[in-house]
């Protein structure tokens, strides 16, 4: 066991399995590659500490609190979370200004959110050092087809989405800390 005045700078990461995914894109391979299918495998990674590496002995009961919580409640999160990107999309279109036959390609039109199933896919888990209630902030990392090089990135408290925007918007600690004052 390390001692408090021996802390050290260490990053902890795992898999962690989400059925609840299943039929959507796994992102989870070399910079976030798809895989596609009923049948792929729904384990992502995931890792504590977001965008800062702090000396810590280890994982927090809010980070086991925040875990236990998607592992439980995945269903409804997922929809949670899928339903803010379907009113975030229109916005997101309109960034990425596709059209044509290249908008039916990256971006067409979603007005269900299964449709998402053939646009994004879960590449990592981000967990906070910055909680809430004693419930770290959950950064969800996916890759979309829309933005192969910097993704989608939502980040959410329990089951309420707090931003969506690109990749870096799952693992960022300002942005959970942006949040604690509401």
């Amino acid at each position: 066991m390390i001692k408090n005045d021996e802390l050290q700078k260490i990053e902890i990461e795992g898999f962690i399995s989400f059925p609840v995914w299943r039929g959507f894109q796994n992102r989870a391979g070399f910079y976030a590659s798809k895989v596609v299918g009923e049948d792929v495998e729904c384990s992502y990674s995931y890792g504590i500490g977001g965008d800062s590496i702090i000396d810590f002995e280890g994982p927090e009961m809010y980070h086991q609190n925040a875990f236990d919580y998607l592992i439980e409640n995945q269903e409804e999160i997922k929809e949670v979370l899928l339903n803010a990107l379907l009113e975030e999309y229109p916005d997101i279109q309109s960034l990425y200004g596709y059209e044509g036959e290249d908008k039916e390609k990256w971006s067409p039109d979603v007005t269900d959110v299964e449709e998402f199933k053939k646009l994004i896919g879960v590449k990592r888990l981000h967990f906070m050092h910055v909680e809430k209630d004693n419930y770290a902030y959950v950064g969800f990392e996916f890759g979309c087809e829309w933005d192969d090089e910097h993704g989608l990135g939502i980040m959410m408290h329990k089951n309420r989405v707090i931003k969506v925007g690109g990749a870096d918007s799952a693992f960022m600690n300002w942005i959970a800390e942006s949040d604690l004052d509401d």
